[in-house]
Parts: structure tokens; C-alpha cells; sequence
């Protein structure tokens, strides 16, 4: 007898795929804006890039 749990056997066989989290998204969700200029984020961008 294999006693592998059912939850784990069905898991392995069936992958989470890398986007499942943005295609299970709401159509009506929104992202919140971050209130900063187009000009301060690229600044930010190219601070952490380098």
C-alpha cells in the first residue's frame, strides 16, 4: 500500500504554472498608484540597476 497523501500525489502531477496569480486576478482589481513623478521613478530604476 503507498501511503503518499493524495494533496502531494495531485500537486507533483499538476505544477503551479509561474502566472497562475495574475490570471486568478479580479477584473476589477486595480493597482494603487505610488504618487511618485515619472522622472523620480526612473531615478529610482537607475539607482538600483546602476
Amino acid at each position: 500500500m503507498n501511503n503518499t497523501h493524495t494533496a502531494t500525489a495531485v500537486a507533483a502531477a499538476n505544477p503551479r504554472e509561474d502566472d497562475e496569480a495574475v490570471r486568478n486576478a479580479p477584473r476589477s482589481w486595480k493597482p494603487f498608484p505610488c504618487l511618485l513623478t515619472r522622472r523620480e521613478l526612473q531615478a529610482l530604476i537607475a539607482e538600483q540597476l546602476g
